[in-house]
């Protein structure tokens, strides 16, 4: 149900707000990032991308505040503006949830907000992130990610055909693809052995028409289960997003926002995304109601954070977060390389490791920067997993962190203009056993023992996690 009548007045103000040209929108707001960027003392360095600076996280807080109540949230259909007094600000993160279950019965797991350099590792709510699958590939796909101990929730990847024809936004065949991977979805949890896992989105869906298709409590998702409602770069909305939110609401389902702020856009430099990232946290909060945030901060040419502007942007917006509200929020790195490169598990080492120590729950992993069809294996996001798991048993801080990363920098930054994008799901994984290739866990082993030498505790060796049997193929 929704948390108040906000959602109400939105509507409303999407009507009756004041009308504006989209590209003035963007000037004024590209300005005024700038502006504020100076206001609070916000500064870079490239040599520290993960900053210990509290002061500073609560001035990127602070400035947010100021440009969401300021600039407001842009309606594309109706251009106009919706705007928020600073007590609607107030009101709508004081009744955002801080905590919430995800899935159900024995599988369910507790969501919480997390605080800076918790001991406590973050739950890992991982899938291919939206990245494009192949019908073929699909199901053993997420099988391979549903049946890794160190994987709490899915969230299921986008598949682009139905029975070998293009979909078509707002189409049948929308629907019916929809319908069919949320089905394959859940099939995949059961065969893992945890039915009641938690699913996050059907990512298949194009429209709201889509994203409502996907509701089924028996071969679909349920209201333990999770929709994406997301947001147009930057702090924008639109009637198809809004209109999910009565539906989830309805139907009992988590919402979840997904913002994919770009750095070297309309935000600038990292200074400027890392305020107008916590404008748009807050977008999410009031706007949607959502439960929880995906923060996908993406660079504007490679569509990836694993660089210094992103892992800087992530370490500052969580933290600014964690000190100053209660959400719930998730890091989502996007990162060039693809399965069966050791450049692949660092990226995904640098990223586990920042977010884990700056206040965000696990979510992921963007390979191949969404480039790649099929490049997406249960092995690297299951060491996302591992690595926040470690890095809490080694009772890391940012400092420690910001020294490992730098570490991890060196070995994958020079690629990226000339990434590896590695190997396609059916050449890093045994399709029948759903198994990672020899070579693939060879990689991964190799790394692992680098990473340990590096400090991280890293707790028994990964043929000794309690894992599922694969699934017959009869």
């Amino acid at each position: 149900m929704f948390r108040n009548n906000a959602f109400g007045e939105t509507i409303d103000r999407a009507f009756n707000g004041p009308y504006i040209e989209e590209q003035e929108y963007d000037l004024a707001m590209a300005a005024r990032i700038q502006q504020l960027v100076k206001e609070y003392d916000i500064k870079f360095d490239p040599a520290r991308p993960v900053p210990s600076d509290g002061e500073m996280a609560d001035r990127v807080f602070q400035a947010g505040v100021q440009l969401f109540h300021e600039i407001g949230v842009y309606h594309m259909d109706t251009s106009r503006v919706i705007k928020y007094g600073m007590d609607e600000i107030e009101e709508g993160l004081r009744l955002a949830p801080a905590n919430f279950i995800a899935g159900e019965g024995n599988d369910a797991v507790w969501v919480r907000h997390r605080n800076i350099e918790e001991t406590e590792p973050p739950l890992n709510l991982s899938g291919p992130a939206g990245l494009p699958v192949s019908e073929a590939t699909y199901p053993q796909l997420l099988f391979s990610i549903a049946r890794e101990a160190y994987v709490d929730a899915i969230e299921s990847g986008a598949v682009a055909t139905y029975l070998g024809q293009d979909i078509m936004a707002g189409s049948p065949t929308e629907v019916l693809a929809t319908q069919r991977t949320a089905a394959q979805a859940r099939e995949a949890v059961r065969l893992a052995g945890r039915p009641g896992m938690h699913i996050g989105d059907a990512a298949t869906a194009i429209t709201a028409i889509g994203k409502m298709a996907a509701s089924n409590p028996v071969h679909g998702l349920r209201p333990t289960d999770a929709r994406i409602v997301s947001e147009m770069v930057e702090m924008k909305t639109d009637h198809d997003q809004l209109v999910r939110v009565p539906h989830l609401k309805d139907y009992g389902s988590l919402i979840i926002h997904l913002m994919t702020p770009l750095t070297g856009g309309i935000g600038g430099g990292p200074e400027g995304v890392a305020l107008m990232s916590v404008a748009e946290l807050l977008l999410g909060a009031i706007t949607y109601q959502a439960d929880y945030h995906y923060v996908s901060i993406t660079h504007i040419i490679r569509c990836n954070n694993s660089d210094r502007w992103g892992l800087w942007v992530q370490a500052m917006i969580g933290q600014a977060i964690a000190r100053n509200t209660h959400l719930v929020a998730t890091n989502d790195p996007f990162v060039v390389s693809g399965p069966c490169t050791p450049e692949l598990l660092y990226e995904v080492a640098a990223a586990s490791a920042v977010g884990t120590v700056c206040g965000f729950t696990m979510h992921g992993v963007g390979t191949t920067a969404g480039f790649e069809e099929n490049h997406s294996t249960g092995l690297e996001l299951a060491w996302q997993g591992e690595v926040a798991h470690a890095v809490t048993k080694s009772r890391w801080t940012r400092d420690d962190v910001n020294e490992f990363c730098l570490k991890m920098l060196d070995k994958y930054e020079h690629t990226f203009d000339d990434p590896n994008r590695g190997k396609p799901f059916e050449e890093a994984y045994d399709m029948l056993t759903v198994e990672p290739t020899q070579e693939w866990s060879d990689i991964y082993h190799r790394v692992r023992d680098e990473l340990f030498d590096l400090g991280l505790e890293f707790t028994g060796k990964r043929e000794h996690w309690p894992r599922r049997t694969a699934p017959t193929t009869e």
